[in-house]
């Protein structure tokens, strides 16, 4: 059973602070063959350099706000960093450090901010080592013409050259699924996506249990 992967398992495999990260390392570590596109590389090479500054500056922003508090308050820190998209790496590491000092907890933050980029650096160079990634010579007009009168191609573009991308090497692998984050856009077109393309099925990866 082959996988074609849309660019949320990538991005879920290369981030322990991502949403879709337990489920997107099943996927990654499990001996299915996986497929994905050119295409869907691309964004995930743009994400993940975005993710990497958010990372940083969240980190960055929370050494301030210890350097600014005149006594060590975690709840207060934990509240500053409520929307943060690494609250959950920030929150385990001062669980992890109950009695450090602030000093301690800021060099600890440091040291947190290099490993951390070290992983996901790892993490994203070992992706072309796990996934087969293909490239699409052919439009597949009349499937795009299809998607363009659903809607979907004026909404998001990406999501129809990923329904094409992954159509292509449907045709070249055998019951082919595509395994999705996107509950918006993808899922919802489960039914219209089986019926009109070379995809074997359409998974969404909060279900994805293989």
């Amino acid at each position: 059973m082959p996988f074609f992967l849309d660019n949320n398992i990538l991005i879920g495999y290369i981030f322990e602070t991502d949403h879709w990260n337990s489920k997107s390392l099943a996927v990654m570590n499990g001996i299915t063959k996986k497929f994905s596109s050119n295409t869907v590389f691309r964004e995930c090479s743009e994400i993940y350099e975005k993710n990497i500054r958010i990372i940083s500056r969240e980190l960055q922003e929370t050494i301030a706000e210890l350097h600014r508090s005149k006594i060590l308050d975690l709840k207060k820190v934990s509240s500053f960093i409520v929307d943060f998209y690494s609250r959950d790496v920030i929150l385990m590491f001062f669980n992890s450090n109950p009695k450090r000092d602030k000093r301690e907890l800021i060099n600890g933050i440091r040291n947190l901010l290099r490993d951390t980029e070290s992983r996901c650096l790892a993490n994203f160079q070992r992706i072309d080592k796990l996934v087969t990634f293909c490239a699409r010579n052919k439009p597949y007009d009349e499937i795009y013409q299809l998607f363009e009168a659903d809607g979907l191609a004026k909404i998001e573009l990406f999501d129809v050259e990923i329904i094409l991308d992954a159509h292509h090497v449907g045709l070249q692998v055998h019951d082919l699924f595509l395994i999705t984050g996107d509950y918006r856009h993808l899922v919802p077109r489960r039914d219209m996506i089986k019926n009109n393309t070379s995809i074997k099925d359409v998974i969404g990866l909060g279900e994805f249990n293989f």
